[in-house]
């Protein structure tokens, strides 16, 4: 028969033991490097349209503009499981080639940033825009890019005091 301490040397080794013969199992697919990113319900060509229209919102600065963040992706993803969405945005896009090409003689994707803010500005107000504009947001400001490099959130980090806002027209 087994005394108390031998039955509990027993049980540590074992919750010991399991874990790293678990972790000698899976070693071969620690290594795995992620695949690009496969568009659901967007072509390449619109993946590519759509880069530039979502770093046109938020161009790329001393931090990563929005296509460097992955926001074509996540636009994608919504579109996927909203098909109202996905006709406004083809509608949107189609709108948007034809005022470029009216203005410039090219498709938005093919004019330079300041001619596309010329053909953005006065479709601001537009249902389109407004949408992509609230998606490129929530894709930026939601991914590691737009929250650690453009924020400088840390996660979890401890404050000893939080002193809120500080300018002083807000302090009471």
């Amino acid at each position: 028969m087994k005394t108390r301490r031998q039955l509990l040397q027993s049980a540590a080794a074992a919750a010991t033991a399991l874990p790293s013969a678990a972790q000698h199992a899976h070693a071969p697919n620690l290594a795995q490097i992620a695949a690009p990113y496969k568009p659901k319900v967007l072509t390449p060509t619109e993946m590519d349209w759509l880069a530039k229209l979502v770093d046109a919102i938020i161009p790329g600065s001393d931090t990563p503009g929005a296509s460097d963040a992955g926001v074509p992706a996540y636009v994608d993803r919504h579109l996927a499981v909203d098909p109202r969405h996905l006709a406004l945005f083809r509608d949107g896009k189609q709108a948007l080639d034809a005022a470029s090409k009216e203005k410039f003689g090219k498709t938005f994707s093919r004019i330079d940033a300041a001619q596309q803010a010329a053909v953005l500005t006065p479709l601001t107000a537009g249902r389109f825009f407004r949408m992509i504009k609230d998606l490129t947001i929530d894709g930026y400001y939601t991914s590691k890019e737009g929250l650690a490099q453009e924020l400088g959130w840390n996660a979890n980090t401890f404050l000893p005091e939080f002193p809120g806002c500080t300018h002083p027209e807000h302090q009471s």
